[in-house]
């Protein structure tokens, strides 16, 4: 359970689950919709291709029958040839009627080879017993009216006759003229009587029409693919095709089928029926159900099947890349679960140039910059601990002096040395304000008072040859300063200053942000290469302390307030030192200190504990 849970928490999880919800699902949707619906769209594609492929059928035969009419039209309003067959001259025994006789038959061959074909065959009958044919027939006369009589004989002559000049179309022909032609396949034929001996029922004119040349190919009307088709006159009497049912329920289908009703599905067949205008029949097409459905279900499983492994196949490519992009991601993050235990030292192994590698990058800069924070940060508790550790040692000695200092100065006072009883006092306060370690900071004005007991204490050491001048506004007496940061500069200037009478100023200055404190003499000063060397020294990190000196001072600041402040010190041999300390602008929250007893004439002073 919970690998399940930190699967959907992971990157790659969500990933995944992207990849499954916008990604697969709606894939798998459509691929099931297209196996849904598939069999519908091409079963429609497939009813419009075959309807187009009926029009097309049912336009070409339109278009032989618009040609067959055209030829007959032709021939039957031709003046010349009207005039022949009106004629009584024998172009046997007459040169002029030979004549118009080989013009009547050249014209029917023009009009056959124009309009119909060479295939084509245009035969007229004459009244006069003649068989005038673009085909060739008998010459002798009595042969010719043996050709007549059979012809006659047949029935669509009589058909012809009752259209009254009307043209009689019929289909399959296989009778005399097609043998006459010599035709191996049937005829698609129009007839119609000629000229004004119509209403006589005397000359008779017949064009037939190879069925290849009428139904579109060397088969006719024969099986298309899945399809087959049929041919129908105006009363649904089967003329010809081919049907894939046995001519019984051939006749029961299309007794059932109604032309109007186009795909219309008859047993197990889809029928569909295109008329032919000129004609008045139909071409009918038989589509079977079942046969199509195989073959499209086939078609159709095939195609899912391809989609289905295609996309399989680039699923597990995607998931390949998709793990393998994310494999230094995860190592980072596996790195950052290390670090947050502990482990500082669990660095990335970064490649490429990518977000990844810059992430990894930056998190391995950032875990050297930890350890090197943490060894700073190691490195200044110790020394804190270190001072600290000095601070209460010092502070063990001035507790004891300044229990003996206390007794001293009573016996000073109870034998009238007046002068020595203020030194100690002055030298108790002193020790007093050393003793004072639960607070480093300190006002400005407490500083000041240290300073003023401890440069009283100088005076009467070098016979008053030290002179100070204090320069510090009133409102500055406030700002917090470092305990003894003052003294151990003032106690430099007395000791190397090397000039009496040595003049010190004390002055401080102040912007909104920063307090200056200056301490300046009148001294010796110090070479350039000594002060080189002090600036080299103020300038090094985490010095060691040394005491409470010039550079023990310095490094406090700086562990306070940050490597912005600290000490400047400029110098001029024989003309002085100055020494700047630079500070935050901070405000005191010291409490008023407690005074070091003083002796009053005629009596003795409670003396106070040195631990209060």
């Amino acid at each position: 359970m919970n690998n399940i849970s930190y699967l959907f928490r992971s990157i790659r999880g969500k990933i995944l689950l992207s990849f499954f919800i916008f990604i697969i699902i709606p894939i798998t949707t459509i691929l099931y919709n297209f196996y849904m619906s598939s069999g519908d769209v091409v079963s429609i594609e497939l009813q419009r291709t075959t309807q187009d492929a009926l029009h097309q059928a049912a336009q070409s035969m339109d278009d032989v029958t618009e040609r067959v009419l055209k030829a007959s039209n032709l021939i039957i309003n031709d003046p010349e040839f009207v005039e022949f067959l009106e004629s009584d001259e024998d172009w046997q025994t007459s040169y002029q009627a030979l004549r118009r006789f080989n013009s009547i038959q050249q014209k029917l061959t023009n009009v056959r080879d124009i309009l119909l074909g060479s295939e084509a065959v245009i035969v007229v009958l004459d009244d006069r017993g003649f068989v005038h044919s673009t085909a060739s027939g008998p010459n002798e006369q009595s042969k010719q009216a043996q050709l007549l009589n059979s012809i006659r004989g047949e029935g669509w002559f009589s058909s012809t006759k009752e259209q009254k000049g009307w043209p009689f179309w019929q289909y399959p022909y296989n009778g005399t003229i097609r043998q006459l032609a010599g035709g191996s396949e049937p005829y698609f034929a129009l007839s119609r009587w000629i000229g004004s001996s119509q209403s006589e029922g005397s000359d008779l004119l017949f064009i037939g029409i190879p069925a290849a040349s009428f139904l579109g190919g060397k088969e006719g009307l024969s099986t298309n693919g899945v399809s087959s088709f049929l041919l129908t006159d105006n009363e649904g009497h089967l003329l010809g095709g081919s049907s894939p049912l046995p001519p019984e329920e051939t006749e029961l289908l299309l007794h059932e089928y109604k032309a109007e009703e186009k795909g219309a599905q008859v047993r197990d067949y889809v029928v569909n029926s295109e008329p032919i205008p000129r004609l008045g029949w139909n071409v009918i097409q038989l589509v079977p159900q079942k046969q199509l459905w195989v073959e499209l279900s086939g078609l159709r499983n095939k195609s899912i099947l391809w989609l289905f492994g295609w996309f399989l196949l680039f699923t597990v490519v995607f998931i390949y890349f998709m793990i393998r992009f994310t494999h230094p991601l995860h190592h980072l993050a596996r790195s950052m679960n290390r670090l947050g235990e502990g482990d500082f030292h669990s660095y990335v192994n970064v490649q490429g140039e990518d977000e990844i590698a810059v992430l990894g990058k930056n998190y391995n800069r950032m875990l050297g910059r930890l350890q090197q924070l943490i060894s700073h940060l190691s490195e200044e508790q110790r020394r804190r601990e270190e001072a600290r550790f000095q601070a209460l040692q010092a502070q063990i000695n001035p507790h004891f002096l300044f229990n003996t200092l206390n007794s001293i100065k009573w016996m000073a006072m109870l034998s009238g040395a007046q002068h020595v009883s203020q030194m100690i006092t002055k030298l108790g306060k002193l020790l007093q304000y050393t003793m004072k370690v639960e607070r480093e900071v300190v006002s400005l004005d407490s500083e000041l008072t240290h300073l003023e007991v401890y440069l009283d204490l100088q005076k009467i050491r070098f016979h008053d040859n030290v002179d100070i001048r204090w320069s510090v506004p009133p409102e500055l007496r406030s700002c917090a300063i470092l305990k003894f940061a003052l003294q151990p500069i003032v106690e430099n200037s007395i000791i190397h200053g090397q000039r009496t009478p040595l003049l010190i100023e004390i002055s401080a200055a102040a912007t909104e942000e920063t307090l200056t404190v200056t301490v300046s003499d009148n001294g010796a000063g110090i070479s350039e290469d000594k002060l080189r060397e002090l600036r080299a020294d103020l300038k090094q990190d985490h010095a060691r302390y040394s005491g409470i000196g010039i550079h023990n001072v310095n490094e406090r600041i700086k562990m306070h307030y940050g490597s912005d402040y600290g000490i400047e010190m400029n110098s001029n041999t024989e003309e002085g030192t100055v020494v700047t300390l630079k500070l935050p602008r901070l405000e005191s929250c010291e409490p008023e200190p407690a005074s070091f007893p003083a002796v009053e004439e005629g009596g003795r002073p409670n003396d106070p504990s040195p631990d209060s």
